[in-house]
């Protein structure tokens, strides 16, 4: 027993405001996991909205774990305590089901090192009738799961809302009956995979298929039942990035199609939140208790929201300040600046993605660099004094010219104010699912740390000019573990403990795997991939389509 991580637990629970707690009792408890800190995966929305939905259904109750911080990690290891849940400290493997919701690659490894904590077996093979059963959703599961297949018992893919009513009940129906024929019975329902009823088979060192053929129908919520659902904080706390702000998701999906993106692709339209409705939620919240100081819009496109001016005037009307989660430079009209600087913030965030407009219309994100030059300066004018820009190197057809026109783009943005902060903030390319550029090989890491030291050295003497780069290996394994198969699950069991850059590449080895192969290969559009058995909103020859019209001459 550890009075330290109980007292830890109770702290973070004090301080904390919400509308929804655990019911008392219940017949399906169930233990909801994200894979990072608390004050992580406490600023993350998917998992309120997971954890409001859930503890509403009659019967289920719902409560949070998360990985220990590092002096808690020490505290857990040294005491011999199992990781426990924040609202009871019950041990999470006394729950019925350990749910865990992923939006990140990496967060593969911290997902094990939770499981090992709870004391479940690693593998969903390795339990016995009397475990919970592990479930994956989130964004992750509308892509690639398969890197952690061998160690879920259930994926809910797409979107979970209206979706895990029919998982509570199936659940109580088949209570007591073999785990097997739980899990087939999961498996019957929309939207639920169960990996272990489908063995992958390998030919000539590649993945070729599943046997059974495997085909797996993603569920999506329409916009009227979108327009429903809370979508918004449901627990605030200090402890968090965003403290004092109600986070309201205002759309989902994105009416752009970008196609390094995975948004665009990932769900089949997109839908918008009505104004009603976002007022709504507001007033509900403030109702509630929630003591909110501000109200964050979140989408992957909020300027395009048809309401978003008469929604800006409404929050400034009644004294709400405003933040934004995605802007793009062609679409931020002149009442979201306002009501930003209104707010207090100064800082705006606008990617170009890349310098030239050539490469950029090559990965379809249309607007020019006088689109951006416009958007930066409005911006400047409203009063914001810091824009932080972002870029991928490594882009499919990217030339030595475009990182000239990166260059070119960062010194003219700097120029439009003399004492405005710039930002450029760059990252390797990672070739994502689902996506145009889903067969590309991807760039190696000499390329990208390359140009992005001659990037930083050509910006090295420009006032007002910063430049951070990202770490070319971190993404070379995000690009792993993107796109590859079951077979990287024996390597995440090398590597979970102790995931430095040398650890991945003895695992690879070990496990007879080459990055060659898995990473830096350009795949045939032929070829069957780890993700064809996940319903896709564009099928594989739409993709290569549009694949070809992004070649540059």
């Amino acid at each position: 027993m550890s009075w330290k991580l109980i007292q830890n637990a109770e702290r973070r629970l004090a301080r904390e405001t919400a509308l929804v707690r655990p019911c008392a009792g219940g017949d399906v408890r169930v233990a909801l996991g994200y894979p990072n800190t608390y004050f992580v995966g406490m600023s993350n929305l998917g998992l309120q909205v997971v954890y409001g939905f859930l503890n509403r259904i009659p019967g289920v109750s719902c409560e949070r774990f998360f990985l220990p911080d590092p002096d808690e990690l020490a505290e857990y290891e040294q005491c011999g305590r199992r990781l426990f849940t924040l609202e009871s400290q019950r041990p999470v493997g006394e729950f019925d089901l350990v749910g865990f919701t992923m939006a990140y690659e990496p967060d593969y490894l911290n997902f094990l090192r939770m499981l090992e904590l709870a004391g479940l077996q690693l593998k969903s093979c390795d339990r016995g009738q009397d475990h919970p059963l592990v479930l994956v959703g989130g964004a992750l599961t509308l892509l690639n799961p398969e890197p952690i297949a061998d160690f879920v018992d259930v994926f809910c893919v797409g979107e979970a809302e209206g979706r895990v009513e029919d998982l509570v009940e199936c659940m109580r129906q088949t209570r007591g009956e073999p785990r097997r024929q739980q899990l087939e019975a999961i498996a019957a329902i929309p939207g639920f995979y169960v990996p272990s009823l489908y063995r992958p088979i390998y030919e000539d060192g590649r993945f070729a298929g599943f046997d059974p053929p495997a085909a797996i129908a993603k569920t999506y919520l329409s916009a009227e039942e979108f327009a429903c659902q809370e979508t918004h904080s449901l627990v605030l706390t200090e402890d968090t990035e965003f403290a004092r702000s109600l986070l309201l998701e205002v759309s989902r999906g994105c009416p752009y199609v970008c196609r390094f993106c995975t948004v665009g692709f990932s769900y089949p339209k997109v839908r918008w939140k009505p104004l009603d409705r976002i007022w709504e939620a507001v007033e509900r919240a403030r109702a509630g208790g929630l003591d909110f100081q501000r109200v964050g819009l979140v989408s992957a496109t909020v300027g395009n929201h048809p309401d978003i001016a008469s929604l800006c005037e409404r929050l400034r009307r009644n004294r709400i300040p405003v933040s934004f989660s995605s802007l793009r430079a062609d679409q931020l009209p002149d009442e979201l600046l306002t009501a930003m600087v209104e707010g207090g913030t100064r800082s705006l965030t606008l990617a170009p993605e890349t310098g030239s407009e050539d490469l950029r219309k090559a990965i379809n994100k249309r607007f020019t660099d006088e689109q951006y030059y416009d958007a930066a300066r409005r911006a400047f004018r409203a009063g914001i004094k810091k824009i932080k820009m972002y870029s991928m190197v490594g882009l499919p057809h990217e030339r030595d010219e475009d990182i000239d026109a990166l260059v070119e783009l960062v010194k003219k943005t700097r120029a439009l104010q003399k004492d405005a902060v710039v930002t450029l903030g760059l990252g390797l390319f990672v070739p994502k699912p689902l996506t145009p550029f889903q067969w590309t090989s991807m760039a190696d890491t000499k390329l990208a740390e390359d140009r992005m030291k001659r990037v930083q050295k050509a910006l090295a003497r420009v006032g007002g000019v910063r430049v951070n780069s990202e770490s070319p290996r971190v993404a070379l394994i995000e690009g792993l573990l993107a796109r590859g198969d079951r077979r990287l699950g024996a390597v995440l069991l090398e590597v979970y403990r102790q995931p430095g850059y040398r650890s991945w590449m003895k695992a690879l080895d070990k496990c007879a795997l080459s990055l060659d192969e898995l990473v830096y290969r350009q795949r045939d559009s032929s070829e069957p991939q780890p993700w064809d058995h996940l319903g896709a909103s564009w099928s594989p020859e739409r993709l290569v389509r549009d694949l070809a019209r992004s070649v540059r001459p």
